[in-house]
């Protein structure tokens, strides 16, 4: 018999709740993101004109559970659906309207954003919400956090902690695996099961778990198509992972993406070793092809920062020698046309990371 308390259960309708929302108005603690366009008000604690916070903008923001604030009174809790609005909210109305070419605007977003979905996690967790109900909220949030390292390449560590991010993403996929020991059936547990095996590429631990699935699962093209590409890892063939990886939708392109600079590294030395000669010739076009670089004057770039020569001529080729190879190890991360941007084609960063069924359903009840 189990004897453990039951789990709070979530009272509060709203994406904040009422008494933080005041809270935060009076400290002067409203982010950017959250305030009424209106003149400040009164003064608040340091003297200065208050914010007025936006009902409808305002977010309930993290909080550590060191802090000693309590975090399982039923009215500070939001049930599954003012979790799933509030994702929605955040990607469909904050992030979808960020500007990229606007680094502190994108900086801004991304904290914001970032923090409000750890919150969403943390109500999750409190009132232990599994099944069908939890995974469409941590579908939507995970989508989230395996697009955006992609726009946020460029920021600096100040405003993108890789490390945190990479965390929230482990944890994230962890509880969502969970969510999916329910009997029934989900509509992109095939789609998030790939996601996984690409972002933890080379686990064996993870490759095991998904061939003890579902064949339904096991069987679907994205499962397939992201085991292969292991296989392929895994066996150091970087010929047939890359032309697999072409295969990848966008959002599965996201996932692999922090993969890219090792994977062409890997087969640049292998590259090397395979044809050190000062009598061999290696065209460029091909080299472009074979680890999926945009654009041959891209991959000539890469090599030269390698050490290796460019040979001009009738066909542009690359002359590798290990005794000229500088061992840089992998290149920083930076845009994919091909990889991502093409697969995206017209279609919004929302409905990359939450569907095109969830955008237009959403669109239609507003």
């Amino acid at each position: 018999m189990d004897t453990s308390p039951r789990p709070p259960v979530g009272l509060c309708l709203e994406m904040c709740p009422e008494r933080e929302r005041r809270e935060r108005e009076s400290q002067g603690r409203l982010h950017q993101l959250e305030r009424q366009n209106v003149p400040r008000t009164g003064r608040n604690p340091r003297g200065r004109g208050r914010h007025i916070a936006d009902p409808t903008k305002t977010v309930k923001e993290y909080n550590r559970p060191a802090a000693g604030k309590e975090l399982s009174l039923p009215e500070e809790l939001r049930p599954p659906a003012t979790l799933l609005k509030t994702v929605q909210y955040l990607l469909m109305k904050v992030w979808d309207n960020v500007n990229d070419k606007d680094s502190a605007c994108l900086a801004q977003a991304y904290s914001f954003v970032f923090d409000r979905l750890r919150a969403v996690r943390q109500d999750l967790t409190v009132q232990r919400i599994r099944g069908l109900e939890g995974a469409l909220v941590l579908e939507g949030s995970l989508g989230f956090l395996l697009c955006v390292p992609y726009r946020v390449r460029n920021l600096p560590l100040a405003d993108y902690d890789e490390v945190l991010h990479s965390t929230q993403v482990r944890e994230s996929f962890a509880e969502l695996m969970e969510c999916y020991q329910d009997c029934r059936r989900f509509s992109r547990q095939a789609e998030f099961q790939s996601l996984l095996l690409l972002y933890d590429l080379g686990n064996l631990d993870a490759m095991n778990r998904v061939l003890q699935l579902p064949q339904s699962v096991q069987y679907a093209p994205q499962v397939r198509l992201a085991l292969a590409i292991n296989r392929a890892h895994l066996e150091n063939n970087f010929v047939r992972l890359f032309r697999l990886v072409r295969q990848c939708e966008c959002l599965q392109a996201c996932a692999f993406y922090r993969h890219l600079p090792s994977c062409r590294y890997k087969a640049i030395c292998t590259l090397t070793h395979a044809y050190s000669s000062r009598n061999c010739r290696f065209p460029l076009d091909l080299l472009t092809r074979l680890i999926a670089i945009d654009s041959p004057s891209l991959a000539s770039d890469m090599c030269k920062r390698q050490g290796l020569m460019i040979i001009s001529g009738a066909q542009t080729s690359v002359q590798f020698l290990k005794t000229s190879f500088k061992d840089l190890g992998p290149e920083s991360r930076d845009r994919e046309i091909q990889l991502v941007e093409l697969k995206k084609g017209e279609a919004s960063w929302a409905e990359i990371m939450i569907g095109q069924e969830c955008v237009d359903y959403v669109t239609l009840k507003d």
